[in-house]
């Protein structure tokens, strides 16, 4: 695995350290390995997170009409809450 090294100014460093902290980066490197992938791919992070949680949405889906729960009407799903 290769090393770089570059230097960026006090300004950038709390930028960086602010995006690390709201998107959970635990070390720089990870966090600019992944603007590596980003650039490449030109995916935001909220595009990943709505990719992430159309996934999980696909699956309970999958699983309730798999349990034949979508079958039911809009009234029958909504009459207890």
């Amino acid at each position: 695995m290769a090393t770089i090294f570059f230097k960026i100014n006090d300004k950038q460093e709390k930028e960086v350290a602010k995006l690390m902290d709201e998107e959970g980066y635990t070390n720089k490197a990870e966090f600019f390995r992944f603007l590596v992938k980003f650039y490449k791919y030109h995916t935001s992070p909220d595009e990943i997170r709505f990719e992430k949680a159309a996934s999980e949405l696909s699956d309970v889906l999958r699983a309730l009409n798999k349990k034949g729960e979508l079958s039911k009407s809009l009234k029958e799903q909504i009459s207890d809450v």
